[in-house]
Parts: C-alpha cells; sequence; structure tokens
C-alpha cells in the first residue's frame, strides 16, 4: 500500500463495494466526506437500495455510540501521522461495528490491519508490541490513560482470563 493515502483509498473502495460495515458516509460529516471524495478522486457513490438501507441501519445502531466514538477518534488523532487524516475518524466509526476491526473494515485479514495501522498510527503499533487485538487494545490504552467514563474490563491483563483471546493469533 502506499502509506496513508493509499489506505484512505482502500477503505473508500471497500465501502463503495459493499465489503465494509459502515453508516453512510463511512460515519464522516459532510465536509469531512466531500474532502475524502475529492481527495481520492471519486464521485459521490450510487448506493444499491440494500446497501442505502444497511448502511443506514448501521447508523441507528451506532447513534447511541456518538459520544463514544468521537472520544476515540479524538484519542486516535493524537497518534495519527498528519496525512492519513480523517483515518481516526474511519477507525473510531469501525470500531463500533461487531466484529473484528478488520472485518469490519473490509480488510482481508488482521495482519492487513496491522500494515495499515504501521502506515497511518506507528506509535499506537510500538505501543501494541504484544500484538494485543486493536479494538481491545485502544479500549484498554484509553482506560489506562482515563480518559471519560470508559469502563475497562479486565484491571490486568496479564491476569485476565481471555488473554489467549486478545493475543492469539489470528486465524
Amino acid at each position: 500500500m502506499n502509506g496513508a493515502q493509499g489506505w484512505l483509498s482502500r477503505l473508500l473502495s471497500l465501502h463503495l463495494t459493499g465489503r465494509s460495515r459502515f453508516p453512510p458516509q463511512m460515519g464522516l460529516g459532510d465536509v469531512a466526506w466531500q474532502a475524502l471524495l475529492q481527495h481520492t478522486g471519486r464521485a459521490a457513490p450510487v448506493l444499491s437500495t440494500l446497501q442505502f438501507e444497511q448502511q443506514k441501519l448501521l447508523g441507528l445502531l451506532q447513534q447511541a455510540r456518538t459520544c463514544e466514538r468521537e472520544q476515540l477518534a479524538q484519542w486516535l488523532a493524537q497518534s495519527q501521522v498528519p496525512e492519513a487524516a480523517p483515518m481516526h475518524e474511519l477507525i473510531a466509526t469501525a470500531s463500533m461495528g461487531f466484529d473484528h476491526l478488520w472485518q469490519d473494515l473490509g480488510l482481508d485479514s488482521r495482519a492487513e490491519l496491522r500494515d495499515l495501522m504501521t502506515d497511518c498510527f506507528p506509535e499506537l503499533v510500538r505501543m501494541n508490541h504484544q500484538n494485543m487485538r486493536w479494538k481491545k487494545f485502544f479500549y484498554r490504552q484509553q482506560c489506562l490513560q482515563s480518559l471519560g467514563e470508559i469502563v475497562c474490563r479486565s484491571p490486568s491483563c496479564n491476569e485476565c482470563c481471555e488473554w489467549h483471546t486478545c493475543f492469539a493469533p489470528e486465524d
């Protein structure tokens, strides 16, 4: 992939083909959505009725988590390389999904997500030296930094009964 800009183009392509699971406009506001389309040289997409309904439903399901998504996006923005914007918002929105982050983004594997993170959030990749699942890592880090009202389910990863689930290699 060609750095952050290549990843933005890839995620947009995955969204436009229905492979990812995002709400309308990938969860971006109108200005950011138009900027992403313009930057990647894409026209406004024409969605099928099914795609539109799926995205709309996902948006409604995620609406109750708007504050959480915004908080995560702000946290991610602190570690994002400048040319990756609005990747922090896309990752935060996809993190509200119901599957593994790489699946909600429409990527082919967890390894591909790690490549994206390496290009766009290298500081977070260095911090995640134990290769913890990304969503769990995000919330664990926010918990450790005591940002907002995030509840950390395990007080110590080393003592947690889910350690092998969080750190296990992807099948």
